[in-house]
């Protein structure tokens, strides 16, 4: 059932493909395409229902699948499906390498039971309210009594596999998030091949970021899967952005910029802030370096504008959602160290931020990279594309411009996408004089894959247990308890777990009680970090203290009980070795009653 799902997800950009898109361009790109498109128009339709007051019920979806596959049909017959010859070859090689993508993706997250770290826990949760409510929902209701205005991109694509393939949320969580993890190599294949035209320097760029960077592979430790979906789109919009300025298929370049313009800024904020700041960014050098020909330089960036602000009408009316109901603050400033001694006495931010870089092979990778943005600047070839590379790099130093609510680790984790397409340049361009010397045109290509191919197998073994252990928060035992819990606990258990600090004043659950709320739909002390998106915020300040009070206790002391009274607990959920309160700290304590036990996993009920 999970082809068929993913044939059926693919419908819309398969059909898209069969009417508008262009047969005589690069297979690769053609499929990375179809798959931005996909999932452009499933992320678009959900805005569409919501705010039309539909949902999406089963026989909906059918009618609807059977409409892209008769619109497929009728265009297969009318405009016939044939590949060029020639390009053949290039389809098969994209489709082997992303097969290949898709296989390391999923085995590196071979050993996770539920998808890791706290992000996922809500990434779950929302989920699993969509799949209820048969589309976007209002609230988060009867979970949370909070208000859903989150990008929900890739929850609604998850949500659509779920709802087609019979899987549970969290297999298709780590399926479809590693499907798509795998799929930025095609998007950055993509937006190379559109900046450097030659399918080398992006052949090479896309293996560099499937098989040796450390990010995105990274992001499955983290759940990251709305970025992991946002950076499957962006490289889709700035190539679609660059064709337009070229002068290439105004009208379907357009729309097709509109799509994808509409779903990044619907899937990702960050990634929409970065699409924002390319498009600035180029139309800015397009303008300058045309300044003898303004008058078409103008019209092409009035297409490249028009296609983007389509995109940013279409996704608005969530946008007004969001504005209306964010508590978020936003700005610019200007973050500068007191002194050099002060950045020498305290490193650690500049450490951390290498450490997100790293390991050695990515830490390479990238002096390579700026090797190859520094040879870019003096072939002023792209010139736009380099202004973007340097401003992300600015972005993600401790100590330079900021724009709130974004720190500079986040643009150190999405580094990666600038530094492997300039890494690809410099390698492909490191073979073009012996290609001259010996009159061989092979030369070059052969440098750039035994380069590719050398830096994978350094990478291979720092990259194939990609999970940190310490984000692992459920495990076989942790999945045991929650199932029995899911079947056996009753409708009103209220759960004490153990909390730790987390990041803004929030407490996290230690172990699988922080997927109490999610997986089984029992209230916990805290029930995922996402109840600080509610509008109330004497309740969110009420849960931040019982948090925070459940990450002191270790025995059933009065702070205990007066917690569990407080918080109207009924249950204790914890798991040996981890979190301050232990098995060993509840003997003798009166008025619990043991009630079960799966290996490190211990259940007691709390009788009043």
């Amino acid at each position: 059932m999970l082809f068929l799902a993913l044939a059926a997800f693919l419908l819309p950009g398969l059909t898209w493909w069969v009417w508008l898109g262009d047969r005589e361009q690069d297979p690769i790109i053609s499929l990375a395409q179809i798959l931005g498109i996909s999932l452009s128009v499933i992320i678009l339709l959900a805005e569409a229902v919501f705010f039309l007051g539909g949902s999406f019920s089963p026989w909906g979806i059918i009618i609807l699948l059977g409409f892209f596959a008769a619109v497929l049909i009728f265009g297969i017959i009318k405009k016939g499906l044939k590949i060029p010859r020639e390009a053949r070859p290039y389809l098969w090689i994209g489709l082997v390498i992303f097969g290949l993508a898709v296989a390391w993706r999923l085995f590196q997250a071979r050993e996770l039971v539920l998808p890791g770290w706290v992000d996922s826990q809500h990434h779950y949760l929302i989920i699993k309210v969509m799949l209820e409510a048969h589309g976007l929902p209002h609230t988060l209701d009867p979970y949370l009594p909070t208000p859903f205005y989150y990008h929900y991109g890739f929850h609604a694509v998850t949500a659509f596999i779920t709802a087609i393939s019979g899987l549970e949320i969290n297999q298709a969580m780590l399926i479809m998030g590693q499907i798509l993890n795998a799929a930025i190599g095609l998007s950055v294949y993509t937006l190379g091949k559109t900046l450097f035209k030659d399918w080398r320097p992006a052949l090479g760029a896309g293996l560099l970021v499937s098989f040796v960077t450390r990010m995105p592979a990274y992001y499955l430790t983290w759940g990251r899967y709305t970025l992991i979906t946002g950076l499957v789109l962006l490289p889709l919009a700035m190539s679609a952005a660059i064709d337009l300025l070229d002068g290439k298929n105004k009208i379907r370049g357009a729309l097709t910029l509109a799509l994808l313009t509409g779903s990044v800024l619907l899937t990702h904020y960050f990634a929409a802030l970065l699409l924002g700041l390319f498009l600035v960014m180029i139309l800015i050098v397009f303008l300058i370096k045309n300044r003898r020909n303004f008058r078409d330089a103008v019209h092409r960036g009035l297409v490249v504008g028009a296609g983007a602000a389509t995109g940013l009408f279409i996704a608005s009316p969530w946008l007004i959602r969001v504005i209306r109901y964010s508590t978020l603050n936003t700005g610019v400033a200007v973050n500068l160290p007191e002194s050099l001694s002060t950045v020498i006495a305290d490193p650690g931010e500049l450490e951390y931020i290498s450490n997100l870089l790293g390991p050695a092979s990515s830490h390479w990778l990238l002096f390579a990279g700026g090797l190859g943005l520094i040879l870019g600047l003096i072939q002023r070839k792209p010139v736009g594309f380099s202004v973007w590379s340097l401003a992300l790099a600015a972005l993600s130093l401790p100590w330079s411009l900021s724009l709130d609510p974004f720190r500079p680790d986040h643009f150190a984790i999405v580094l990666f996408l600038p530094m492997v397409l300039w890494a690809g340049f410099l390698f492909w361009q490191a073979g073009f004089g012996l290609d001259h010397l010996f009159k061989q045109h092979w030369i070059q290509t052969l440098l750039l894959i035994l380069i590719i191919a050398g830096w994978s197998a350094w990478a291979f073994p720092l990259q194939s247990d990609i999970v940190n252990a310490v984000t692992v928060l459920v495990t076989e035992d942790d999945l045991a308890a929650l199932d029995w819990i899911k079947e056996n606990a009753p409708p009103d258990a209220r759960f004490f777990i153990n909390t730790a600090y987390w990041l803004n004043d929030v407490y996290r659950g230690v172990d699988g009680g922080g997927w109490l709320l999610p997986y089984t739909g029992h209230w916990a002390v805290v029930p995922t970090v996402f109840y600080g998106y509610s509008p109330d915020i004497a309740r969110n300040q009420q849960i931040q203290a019982w948090g925070e009070d459940a990450s002191a206790i270790s025995t059933c002391s009065p702070d205990f009980w007066a917690l569990v009274e407080g918080a109207n607990l009924n249950w204790i959920y914890i798991r040996e070795g981890i979190g301050s309160l232990q098995p060993q700290g509840l003997e003798g304590c009166e008025a619990l009653r043991f009630y079960f036990q799966y290996g490190q996993v211990y259940i007691y009920q709390i009788i009043k």
